[in-house]
């Protein structure tokens, strides 16, 4: 399959379009050519009949005028045949002098003989005929010669347009070039370039805007993916050197330190985990789509507070949930289990005391929080939770990666997740409802 350019494409068109024009003209100077005869005939005719009346001898009307045999057919006023010359088989028909023709009157072939109407002063109608050789060889001559003017003239003209239709692509296709080369430039070195809009043209527009919108996908998995690659050497490098030493000296000693090795390994495992998690979490973020799923949010948070119960019971710990039944959000139910899970782990991990989880609409949203009885998150440390790697203790064995993942997810079903004023450690998540919620009831569970 040949391809053809934009600029190819745009260049036959517009040949064709001046081929078109051209073509018309021919044909209507064809046209021109029949009216004139029609023209000429009625002149004739009026010099030939001037004088002639319904009684008048037919034999005074001459057979012949300017070079072509004439015939004739005489109508009364009210339409009848009066009589035909003898050099006709069949009368001509009818048709009345001056009758407008209308605008779409064009024939491609007219004929050798012309046939017009004049109107005699005792109303008759004398249809005069002619086999006009002769005038209708004078005419084409004429607008032979004028069609070959016209093309002559058309030459130049034609080479000027073609000149200023290849000056208009140049101009137009400009933007596109321009557009064509930035986007060739969009690479590692500078993901956050992408193609202009003001000055591409409107048909060009949604494809740039469409290709724009493709880069910055692009740019989020591959800034996401280089984040993952330095986090995850920065994080390894501590827990795979101590972990290199606890071998060596196993090497010099001969003794294998097992729980150490088991907890090192644990914590490897855990901190691997987390960050494929978090990395799947920012890649589905770039594909939008976690938001169009629903999720059962009070059957979802009942689950998991079941599912945890035996953790807090082994740890002597309490939780207490005052859920709104019915609740259901946007958000992809899996990644939501995980993100409630995050948070009271986190809660039973790093918390105090009794646990408290409550589930309730307010104004058009759905709030969740986790609390618990510590002594709370300084206001300007709150935000600094959710980074990577951050912890409340950096004596404590997490990865400081829960509670981003938890915003990640969240964020990612178009919520929105903090800590909030209150006098215990507590964390409120938002999201949207994604139906109305029936009436209030809650549920409550302890240990």
């Amino acid at each position: 399959m040949i391809k053809r350019s934009l600029r190819w494409r745009l260049l036959t068109a517009l040949l064709l379009v001046f081929a078109l024009g051209f073509g018309n003209l021919a044909i209507y100077l064809y046209g021109t050519r029949d009216e004139l005869r029609r023209g000429v005939m009625t002149i004739e005719a009026q010099v030939i009949a001037d004088g002639f009346r319904v009684d008048s001898d037919p034999a005074s009307l001459p057979r012949q005028y300017a070079g072509g045999e004439l015939s004739y057919s005489l109508y009364s006023a009210d339409g009848r045949l009066l009589w035909k010359s003898e050099n006709l088989k069949h009368p001509r028909r009818l048709k009345q002098p001056g009758a407008d023709p209308g605008w779409m009157r064009w024939s491609a072939f007219s004929g050798r003989v012309v046939s017009v109407p004049v109107e005699l002063p005792d109303g008759a109608i004398l249809m005069v005929a002619k086999q006009d050789n002769l005038e209708r060889e004078v005419i084409g001559n004429l607008l032979a010669a004028r069609l070959r003017q016209s093309l002559v003239m058309m030459v130049p003209i034609g080479l000027l347009s073609l000149g200023l239709i290849l000056l208009l692509l140049h101009w137009t296709l400009r933007p596109v070039r321009v557009a064509a080369k930035l986007a060739r430039s969009i690479g590692p070195a500078n993901p956050e370039q992408r193609i202009p809009l003001d000055n591409l043209p409107s048909e060009i527009q949604p494809l740039a805007a469409a290709a724009n919108t493709a880069l910055d996908r692009l740019a989020a998995a591959y800034t996401a993916e280089r984040r993952f690659v330095a986090d995850a050497a920065h994080e390894l490098r501590t827990p795979l050197t101590v972990l290199d030493l606890r071998l060596q000296a196993a090497r010099r000693t001969g003794q294998v330190e097992w729980p150490a090795l088991d907890m090192e390994m644990r914590q490897m495992r855990r901190l691997v985990t987390q960050l494929l998690e978090l990395a799947r979490q920012e890649g589905e973020a770039a594909q939008g789509h976690n938001g169009q799923q629903r999720t059962h949010l009070s059957r979802l948070t009942r689950e998991v507070c079941a599912a945890l119960l035996p953790l807090f019971e082994a740890s002597g710990r309490v939780i207490e949930v005052d859920i709104t039944a019915g609740c259901e959000c946007r958000g992809n139910p899996d990644q939501l289990r995980e993100a409630l899970g995050n948070l009271l782990e986190n809660a039973l991990v790093h918390g105090m005391g009794t646990v408290q989880v409550t589930l309730r609409k307010v104004a058009g949203h759905l709030q969740l929080e986790v609390s618990d009885q510590g002594q709370g998150i300084a206001p300007e440390e709150r935000e600094a939770m959710f980074l990577r790697f951050r912890k409340g203790r950096q004596s404590s064995e997490g990865t400081g990666l829960g509670l981003a993942i938890v915003r990640q997810i969240v964020q990612n079903a178009g919520g929105h997740v903090a800590f909030v004023q209150a006098p215990n450690t507590t964390i409120r998540v938002s999201l949207a409802v994604a139906q109305s919620s029936v009436p209030e009831r809650t549920c409550a569970a302890s240990s």
